[in-house]
């Protein structure tokens, strides 16, 4: 799944966004990028406010990083644009099977895959539920886990907004971990269990030594007991 010759077009591409368009938003700060693992498979799990996300974690990112992207922005030239620097198409709101094997397949060639963990923009407040879809991939391909913290991306482009304003970005890498590593810590049912939580407080902490503070999850209220209901009624 490696995109052959890729690396010098890629890395062009990256400066020209990172220099060029956020250099002229405002600039970029990148902290503990000596954090990314330079070989084997990575998961960069980072939060997701704005649709200048992508582009500033693939501006950063000191590896080819592969990213899915809806189906409709597959149009020439821009189709031809973006899977040249390893986007690939995903058809949201359903379970693509084809965007499936190609993420594993990416993982498994050792390579990067960018995921966002809540699935969707958030609110730039409060994340939204960890999908589960980051834990599979860890854990059948052994990729170490990145959050990234991000700074910036709302204030060019909130979401709602069209036009882009200028702002700072900041980019925070946090400890790389794997799903091997919480099942040798918790054990294999409390990693599973735990792993959205834990990955949702590593995300969280990036993002506040980014500056951008956001809450944890909400935890839906447990559901009440059938003696329960039956005294209430």
């Amino acid at each position: 799944m490696k995109i052959q010759g890729a690396w010098p077009w890629y890395k062009f591409v990256a400066w020209l966004f990172r220099y060029g368009i956020f250099g002229t938003l405002g600039g970029v700060t990148v902290r503990h990028a000596e954090r990314v693992p330079m070989e084997g498979p990575v998961i960069v799990a980072p939060v997701h406010v704005s649709h200048f996300d992508p582009p500033l974690m693939g501006a950063t990112f000191p590896r080819v990083l592969r990213t899915m992207a809806k189906k409709e922005l597959f149009f020439p030239p821009l189709g031809w644009l973006i899977r040249s620097i390893g986007v690939y198409p995903v058809n949201r709101g359903e379970a693509d099977s084809s965007a499936i094997r190609t993420t594993l397949a990416v993982l498994e060639a050792g390579e990067s895959a960018l995921l966002f963990p809540e699935g969707t923009r958030g609110d730039g407040q409060t994340l939204g539920p960890m999908q589960p879809g980051i834990a599979l991939f860890a854990r059948k391909t052994g990729a170490k886990i990145i959050p990234v913290g991000l700074a910036g991306t709302a204030a060019i482009l909130p979401k709602g907004k069209k036009f882009p304003r200028r702002s700072k970005c900041t980019v925070v890498f946090g400890e790389p971990f794997s799903y091997a590593d919480l099942v040798a810590e918790l054990g294999d049912k409390e990693a599973k269990r735990q792993f959205a939580d834990i990955l949702a407080q590593r995300l969280a902490a990036a993002c506040a030594e980014a500056g951008f503070p956001v809450a944890l999850p909400e935890k839906p209220a447990p559901k009440p007991l059938a003696g329960d209901q039956k005294r209430d009624e």
